[in-house]
């Protein structure tokens, strides 16, 4: 369901939709504070069909399930082709479980802010997400990458390849190289041919298991050269 975010207001105004279906003293209080927050219009259900709101706070609901949260928007703020311009969403936390983060993600809800978030967090929260970047605060942030952690490939327990097997012509060679010099230039550093160093240059990524220069320069960045 991506989409293009909401276009910037002539006034930089954000103009914000509580999603209906919550009349709690909860959304009550929220929609009171928002209502005097400068740089904020909060509209109601009938101007945002008719005015396309820029961001839409939706309540978690706990025990109903994300789908479900998600298709009581109205139609409109949801529907259109691929590309389309949609409000982002933000959803208040009630139930913090992972997988039904990951579920609102999937959604495409771009912020998350707990139920019981000071308000200035909720509007720093409006406001990022108005700039179509993503609002996780860092308890949320914590829990997803907990979620993610399991389900990523495991490290090779096998040690990686060491500069230490290269022969010392070979450091050399490795040093100059991570330096990012050409086969020419190390050619006429070393007093050898170019196929001699191209020889070399071929021993050097195979032994330390590499697959071209470009990883040679990359694992070097920030390391002290190799003492040959």
């Amino acid at each position: 369901m991506s989409s293009t975010g909401p276009a910037p207001r002539p006034d930089g105004t954000v103009r914000v939709l509580l999603a209906p279906g919550h009349s709690s003293l909860f959304t009550a209080g929220i929609a009171s504070a928002l209502g005097r927050t400068p740089g904020i219009r909060l509209l109601t259900t009938g101007q945002a069909i008719q005015g396309e709101p820029d961001v839409v706070l939706v309540e978690d609901a706990p025990g109903v399930p994300v789908d479900e949260v998600i298709a009581r928007l109205p139609a409109p703020l949801t529907a259109g082709p691929p590309g389309a311009r949609r409000p982002r969403i933000i959803v208040m936390l009630r139930d913090d479980r992972v997988d039904r983060i990951l579920g609102y993600l999937r959604s495409d809800v771009r912020g998350f802010v707990c139920h019981n978030a000071p308000l200035r967090e909720l509007v720093t929260a409006v406001r990022v997400v108005f700039r179509n970047e993503a609002f996780l605060p860092y308890g949320i942030a914590a829990l997803v990458i907990e979620g993610i952690l399991p389900h990523l490939p495991r490290p090779d327990p096998r040690p990686s390849p060491s500069v230490s097997e290269l022969t010392p012509r070979e450091r050399e060679i490795f040093n100059l190289m991570a330096s990012g010099i050409s086969n020419a230039e190390i050619a006429d550093a070393c007093s050898l041919s170019q196929k001699t160093v191209k020889f070399h240059v071929s021993n050097i990524l195979r032994k330390l298991g590499m697959k071209n220069r470009i990883q040679a320069v990359v694992r070097t960045r920030g390391v002290p050269c190799v003492s040959a």
